[in-house]
């Protein structure tokens, strides 16, 4: 297999000489920099530009390269943000206070969240053991990230909300059968993802959810905890 004439080497990834997406993002070229450095070039019929490292050194650049071409396409299309104000979420959060404590002591406005109605669909289903194992957490892992505001929207969220609500001050009883943490990853960050979808994107709650739900994947692999500092 040789190159085709027309490809421009220098589009293609030096490791699996795939194409690389037309406007990498901060992230994606940051690896590639990082990762030169631990290579040696490598020219081949299929790219003569092309370098060889260990496998682990370059696999998340290849997973990013191809998630760069392939899903961020999709989130363009649907709107979503591919850059977020970090630095201005902790207002936006603190903003929802009022909305968030009625959540944790009103039981009424919590038999309207549909984030405490899958819950106790949950706790109906599976009893109150099953919903607080390690397991279950791990398989509701998606229902506790704040859609595409990714893991790194997730650590502030949470980071806020613990010192507006800490632990300690919340009443169990108002809102059993979850503890504390588990009402702040269950509840309250899916209802501030929800609230902040609804305001960015001009939609109702049930379209903001369906954003969230859809965007969870884009979201965890756009904007990963470490904010994109790899290396």
């Amino acid at each position: 297999v040789f190159l085709d004439p027309t490809v421009d080497p220098k589009t293609l990834c030096p490791y699996c000489d795939d194409p690389l997406p037309p406007k990498p993002t901060p992230l994606l070229r940051k690896l590639l920099e990082t990762i030169a450095k631990k290579s040696r070039p490598s020219p081949r019929p299929t790219n003569p530009m092309g370098r060889k490292a260990p496998l682990e050194a370059f696999v998340a650049l290849c997973q990013r390269h191809r998630f760069e071409s392939q899903i961020l396409p999709e989130a363009e299309s649907k709107g979503w943000p591919k850059e977020i104000e970090f630095d201005k979420l902790e207002k936006r959060v603190r903003k929802l206070k009022r909305d968030l404590k009625a959540l944790i002591t009103d039981a009424e406005v919590r038999s309207n969240s549909k984030f405490w109605a899958e819950v106790m669909a949950e706790v109906k289903a599976k009893g109150t053991r099953a919903m607080t194992g390690v397991r279950n957490q791990f398989a509701n892992f998606d229902k506790m990230q704040p859609g595409y505001y990714g893991e790194q929207g997730s650590v502030i969220i949470q980071h806020t909300l613990f010192d507006m609500f800490p632990p300690a001050t919340i009443n169990q009883n108002d809102i059993k059968p979850l503890n504390a943490n588990e009402f702040m990853q269950r509840i309250l960050v899916p209802e501030v993802a929800k609230s902040l979808i609804m305001e960015d994107q001009n939609v109702a709650p049930a379209k903001a959810i369906k954003i969230l739900r859809e965007s969870t994947s884009y979201g965890v692999a756009m904007f990963p905890e470490d904010g994109g500092e790899w290396g």
